[in-house]
Order: C-alpha cells, then sequence, then structure tokens
C-alpha cells in the first residue's frame, strides 16, 4: 500500500498543488532541494536549504480534519486510573476521553492535526536567477537528474510547508480495522485540532493491523517542534521553472468540446506566445464534436482562446485568457466546454 500517495490524493480534493508527508519526515522544508517521485510524492533530500531565499509565514485554519469516506470516528468518555499525568499541566489523569476511528476497509485512511502554520518561500522567481539554476543545475547533476545545462522535471525545492503542533496520520491494512487514542479531554482535543501545541496522549490501541504516524510520537510527552505534514514542491523542464510541480509535464494542450445537443457552430481561435514568436491555430466544430490542440510547449505564455457562436443576427463572444499556463495549468491540460441550443442562450466555460 502507497500510503503517501492515498494521502496525497485525499488533500488534493481541497489543496490541488500539495503534496502529502504522510511519514512525518522532519526534513521537508521550504528551501529544500531534492526530487519527487511523481507517482508516490516520496521526497529525498539532497540539500537542505537553496542558498539567497528568504522564507514567510502566514497562518492558516487550525484544525486539519481529512478521511477516506468509510471512515467512522466516535469519542466516548472514560475512567482512567490516574497512573498517567497530563504532561502540560502535570496533573493526574483520571478522567479521560477516548477517540476511535474504524476502517471497513484496507486503504482507508484518517489525517487529523492542530496546524500551526505554513511557510513558503517569499519570492519564488529567485529560484530561476542565473545564479540559483546553476547552484541547483550542480545538485541535480549530482543524483543524475541533470545534463547538458538542464535539469529534469522532479528535481527542484519545497516551496511551503504546512506545519503541525500536533496530530496523527493513520492507515487501515486490514478490513474492519480500528485504532483509538485515550487521554485528557483538553489534552486529546488539543492534539487532534488545537493551535497552542499542548496536545498529547495517555495510551493507544488498535484492532488488527494500522500504519500509524503521531506527533508527539510518545504517550505524555509534548511534541517538540511543529512537523511538516504537506508542502509544495517547485521543479524544471530545463531552465524553465515549474511553480507547482505535481506530475510530470511533456506538453500542454488544450479540449474544446461541443457538447451533443449544441445547435451552434463555434468559431475557435487559439493563439500564445512562443521563443519562435506568436503562434494561431484556428478551427469550427459542430454539436457533439470535439477537437484536442496539443503540444503546446511549456514555455508558452499568453496563451489566448476566442469562443465565437454563429448567430443569424449576431453572435455570441468568450475569451479565455492564461498569461503563464506553466504557473497556472497543475495538469497541464484545459477543457473548454460549449453549450446552446439556437435561439436560445450560449455558453461557453472552462471545465
Amino acid at each position: 500500500m502507497n500510503w503517501n500517495r492515498s494521502f496525497t490524493d485525499l488533500i488534493r480534493n481541497g489543496r490541488p498543488a500539495y503534496w502529502g508527508n504522510w511519514t512525518l519526515a522532519p526534513n521537508i522544508k521550504p528551501g529544500a532541494v531534492g526530487f519527487v517521485s511523481p507517482d508516490t510524492g516520496d521526497f529525498t533530500l539532497v540539500k537542505e536549504e537553496t542558498p539567497g531565499l528568504s522564507l514567510s509565514t502566514r497562518g492558516i485554519p487550525n484544525q486539519w480534519k481529512l478521511s477516506s469516506s468509510n471512515v467512522q470516528r466516535s469519542e466516548s468518555n472514560v475512567n482512567l486510573d490516574g497512573s498517567a499525568t497530563d504532561p502540560d499541566t502535570g496533573i493526574k489523569v483520571t478522567a479521560g476521553v477516548e477517540v476511535k476511528w474504524e476502517f471497513s476497509t484496507v486503504g482507508s485512511i484518517a489525517s487529523e492535526f492542530g496546524i500551526a502554520s505554513e511557510t513558503f518561500i517569499s519570492d519564488l522567481t529567485l529560484l530561476g536567477k542565473p545564479e540559483t539554476y546553476q547552484w541547483l543545475y550542480d545538485q541535480a547533476q549530482s543524483v543524475s537528474m541533470g545534463s547538458n545545462g538542464r535539469i529534469a522535471q522532479g528535481f527542484g525545492v519545497v516551496t511551503s510547508a504546512v506545519y503541525a503542533h500536533s496530530g496523527l496520520n493513520v492507515g487501515s491494512q486490514d478490513n474492519s480495522s480500528s485504532f483509538s487514542l485515550t487521554g485528557s479531554a483538553g489534552a486529546v482535543q488539543e492534539m487532534l485540532g488545537g493551535a497552542n501545541g499542548k496536545g498529547s496522549f495517555v495510551s493507544t490501541r488498535q484492532n488488527k493491523s494500522v500504519d500509524q504516524h503521531l506527533w508527539p510520537y510518545q504517550a505524555e510527552q509534548l511534541a517538540p517542534s511543529p512537523i511538516p505534514i504537506a508542502y509544495t514542491f517547485a521543479s524544471f523542464d530545463g531552465p524553465l521553472l515549474i511553480p507547482n510541480w505535481i506530475n510530470r509535464l511533456g506538453a500542454f494542450e488544450v479540449v474544446f468540446d461541443n457538447k451533443p445537443g449544441c445547435t451552434y457552430v463555434t468559431h475557435i481561435q487559439i493563439g500564445y506566445d512562443s521563443p519562435a514568436g506568436r503562434q494561431h491555430d484556428e478551427f469550427s466544430l459542430s454539436g457533439g464534436i470535439s477537437k484536442t490542440v496539443s503540444n503546446i510547449p511549456l514555455s508558452a505564455t499568453n496563451l489566448r482562446v476566442d469562443v465565437k457562436f454563429q448567430g443569424v443576427m449576431n453572435s455570441d463572444h468568450y475569451a479565455f485568457n492564461w498569461p503563464s499556463p506553466l504557473g497556472q495549468w497543475l495538469t497541464g491540460r484545459r477543457a473548454i466546454e460549449m453549450t446552446g441550443v439556437w435561439p436560445g442562450q450560449t455558453h461557453a466555460r472552462e471545465v
């Protein structure tokens, strides 16, 4: 089971540009240099920091709660024997709470954290400066990811990280498994969603096999520092900086879909700037026909699409603009859908 891949997919439902850090590896921090496996999201560190960068921090909502659809979460009050101590207050724990996650199928995930902040590189354009690029190229070359002055996709720099005070990642390695966390009510609630780093637990229990990563990882302890749980990553295609890299990109493509039932003919123009100058293409589509414009180079900028629905008296126009597709198109792909029944209203929208 590739836990980090599943975790990343879960995160991307709400944060499309992020990779997960399932194992809570501490070396994933903004400015760290290395390479990411596009299949797993696993980060391999090459250098701890990139020279010449400055970092900034922003606050984000302090509760992080993700789970697969088939995870059942419950809380119940429990009596503890007073042999354990709350590490924040020093008080013996007698009245406690148990939070339990039940996983009906193998591969299910629960992830809950109390978020501290997000730290990020203040100015990403510095990564493309000649001296920084040369330094990064040298690092890439040292791990066979740079040749002929070009950096391979997958090698690059961690650009931001979401840090948590405390929390857990748990994944089910069996059908009908469970995992529970017990401690004083305040400390357990703080561990799973607090903002001040005072979270802790007294004991854990599991039924069947689970993959678990807790922070703090020891009972009756406070976490020593925040830990990264998710990150963004910039890579390169040769000298081209890809600000948010989530998979290998070969070229851009735009899919034009004149939906079945559309009774308008649409006239489409697409143009973009490239090192070879301004490039143009134009064509028409009738209802039920789609066309893909592919092989748009990753160096393309100022990409513009104009869609005209041919009317009798007048025509409807729609325009779409992307100044920097490399920074805006995470997957390298865009789709434009066209609908309308003459003489009624027309629609062209990005999907």
